[in-house]
C-alpha cells in the first residue's frame, strides 16, 4: 500500500484505492519505540502506512481530503510521524482529542539524516537536511497550536523548528488536498556521517538493521545549517514552549 501511494504521488495523479482496513486501528497493540527503539521511527507494517486521521488512540484509515483550516503543517520526519508515539506524547490532555490528520508527501531538494545522537530512548533521531536533487518520501501532518507546543516540549534544545513558505514549495501532496502556504519541519543542528557524506534514513530499507549499524561514539560529525531565509519559530529554553504571538505566526 505505502508503495502504491508513492507510484500515485510520482506520477502525478492521485487514484481512487481501497483501503485495507477498514476498522480503525488502536495504536496501543503497536509497539512503543520506547521498547524497540531500532523499529524508529516507524514501527508499522507497510499495510498501515496510508492517509490516516489520528485520535485518541486510534487511526481512521481517511481517503478524502480532512478540515485543516486553522492548523499548522508539519513534516514528519521522523517519529511523529508514527501514530503510536503521538500517543506517547499526547495521551491524557485534551489534544489527544482534536486529531492529527496524516498523509504521504514527496519533498524535493531534501532528504532525512541521521543525527549524531542517541536518544533517552534508544535509537538515533533523525533531521531533514538539504539534499540537492533528492526526491524524499516523507508524510505531512496538521497541528493544532495545542499539539505543537506539546510536541515541542519534547523535541530537545538542539532541534529548531523551522521553515516557511519556500519550504512548502518543496512539497508535493495528493490532488484533493489543499497544498499549504507554509510547511515547517524539526531540524537538528547537525548530522551523523559517514565519511564526507551524511548518513541517509532509507525508507525502503530494514530500520532494524540500519540502526543497529549505526556508530555514535567515533563518529564524524557534520553541521547542518538551516537554510538562508527560513523563519525559525521562538521556543522557550526552559520547557521549550511556543508563545501564542508566536504560534499564530504559522498558518
Amino acid at each position: 500500500m505505502f508503495l502504491s501511494l508513492v507510484a500515485n504521488l510520482t506520477s502525478g495523479s492521485w487514484r481512487e484505492y481501497r483501503v485495507c482496513m477498514t476498522a480503525p486501528a488502536h495504536v496501543r497493540t503497536w509497539p512503543s519505540l520506547s521498547d524497540v527503539p531500532q523499529l524508529y521511527p516507524d514501527a508499522r507494517n507497510r499495510l498501515n502506512r496510508y492517509p490516516l486521521l489520528y485520535r485518541a488512540g486510534r487511526c481512521f484509515p481517511s481517503s478524502s481530503t480532512m478540515n485543516t483550516q486553522g492548523r499548522i503543517a508539519l513534516l514528519a520526519v521522523g517519529s511523529n510521524g508514527y501514530p503510536r508515539q503521538l500517543s506517547d506524547k499526547l495521551a491524557g490532555t485534551e489534544a489527544d482529542l482534536q486529531g492529527v490528520p496524516l498523509i504521504p508527501a514527496l519533498l524535493s531538494d531534501f532528504d532525512v539524516a541521521f543525527c549524531p545522537v542517541r536518544a533517552r530512548k534508544g535509537y538515533v533521531p533523525v533531521s531533514l537536511a538539504a539534499r540537492p536533487g533528492a526526491v524524499c518520501l516523507t508524510w505531512i501532518q496538521w497541528l493544532t497550536a495545542e499539539q505543537i507546543d506539546i510536541i515541542s516540549s519534547s523535541e530537545g534544545p538542539r532541534y529548531a523548528l523551522t521553515g516557511g513558505s519556500e519550504l512548502a514549495s518543496r512539497a508535493r501532496i495528493p490532488a484533493q488536498w489543499q497544498a499549504p502556504a507554509k510547511l515547517y519541519a524539526w531540524w537538528f543542528d547537525s548530522l551523523l556521517n559517514d565519511g564526507d557524506l551524511p548518513i541517509w534514513l532509507d525508507v525502503y530499507g530494514q530500520q532494524r538493521v540500519q540502526q543497529f549499524e549505526l556508530e555514535i561514539g567515533n563518529s564524524v560529525v557534520r553541521s547542518n545549517p538551516i537554510p538562508a531565509g527560513w523563519e525559525v519559530v521562538p521556543r522557550d529554553p526552559d520547557g521549550r514552549h511556543i508563545e501564542p504571538k508566536d504560534m499564530a505566526e504559522l498558518c
